[in-house]
């Protein structure tokens, strides 16, 4: 479908927001995702585009916590390919969901997300709080974890947003370790999630690849500006504005 100006100002406008609250607070999903159904996508267009156009967000947050991924690269490949696997799953289940059953689950997952988005701060005030010591930090996880990432991995190619606090409450209850620790193994297990899913999602033919650039572009932009952002606004209130913006999406998407 083609998309005129105005729906392509829109969707530049929401991804250089998106990019910017991603940095400071996190979230930045549930303001592309809706802002994409304004301009005229179809929810299952708009998540299909979405997943592939915020890739570089994602891969950039991995790359950013280098330091905190020394001493878990076990931990990584121990889990990786259940990851790999749950994210390929969750892509598939996306390009063979009807149309049409997808418009009707969407305001249920964008009204799970924002919960999700709701609760990280207390996710990551009780994870911060846990005592850590220094031979607790190796362990890899059993298979509860490795079927935890699978699962997060299928929600996540299928949706995404809210992936985050869901692998941080995980890795708080199955792995001992520091917070900031968590943070980074999370941030690399996304990208491999998403990746996967984007290579899937790229044969699809209801990706928009002329929104995918512009996601790209300004989310990039916006990723730039967010350090400025979260020097200038409290990121509860950024929390509190996407929160507010996802439940109103999400009730006016169920009374649609």
């Amino acid at each position: 479908m083609d998309l005129d100006l105005p729906g392509y100002l829109l969707i530049a406008a929401a991804s250089l927001g998106a990019g910017a609250i991603n940095a400071a607070a996190g979230g930045g999903t549930l303001i592309t995702f809706p802002a994409m159904l304004a301009a005229g996508m179809s929810p299952l267009a708009a998540n299909i585009t979405s997943s592939i156009g915020l890739l570089t967000g994602t891969i950039g947050g991995a790359l950013s916590h280098r330091a905190e991924l020394a001493g878990q690269r076990r931990r990584f490949l121990w889990n990786m390919p259940f990851a790999l696997a749950g994210g390929a799953t969750g892509a598939v289940l996306l390009l063979v969901t009807p149309s049409d059953a997808f418009t009707r689950i969407v305001p249920w997952l964008v009204l799970l997300a924002a919960a999700l988005f709701a609760v990280q701060p207390l996710v990551a005030k009780r994870l911060g709080r846990q005592p850590v010591d220094e031979a607790g930090t190796t362990g890899r996880g059993g298979w509860g974890t490795r079927a935890a990432f699978f699962g997060i991995g299928v929600y996540g190619s299928y949706f995404g947003a809210g992936i985050g606090v869901m692998m941080l409450a995980m890795l708080g209850l199955l792995l001992h370790d520091h917070l900031r620790r968590h943070n980074a193994l999370k941030n690399v297990m996304a990208a491999v999630i998403n990746g996967t899913g984007a290579l899937i999602l790229a044969f699809s033919p209801l990706v928009h690849w002329g929104v995918v650039a512009i996601m790209l572009a300004s989310a990039l932009v916006g990723g730039l500006a967010g350090g400025w952002l979260a020097r200038r606004v409290p990121s509860w209130l950024l929390r509190l504005v996407v929160i507010v913006f996802a439940l109103a999406v999400g009730i006016s998407l169920l009374l649609a």
